[in-house]
C-alpha cells in the first residue's frame, strides 16, 4: 500500500486516542501545566486495552 493510504486508514484508528487527547488538553487549560509523561502514556495503555483486553500479548506475538 502506498503511505498516502496507510496515512489516511492509520488517521482513522488512532481517533481511538481522542478521549486522551482531550483530557490533555483539558489538564492544561485548567492547569496551565503540561501532563506527565508517565500519565499521557498510561492514557494511551488504557485506550489499546479498552479496545482489546489482550492488546499487548498479541502485539508481542505479532512482533510489532
Amino acid at each position: 500500500m502506498s503511505y498516502k493510504i496507510e496515512f489516511k486508514k492509520g488517521k482513522v484508528v488512532e481517533r481511538e486516542h481522542l478521549g486522551t487527547i482531550r483530557k490533555l488538553k483539558s489538564y492544561r487549560q485548567r492547569t496551565g501545566k503540561c501532563m506527565s509523561d508517565n500519565k499521557i502514556i498510561e492514557s494511551i495503555a488504557k485506550d489499546h486495552l479498552k479496545e482489546d483486553k489482550n492488546y499487548y500479548t498479541k502485539l508481542k506475538e505479532a512482533n510489532l
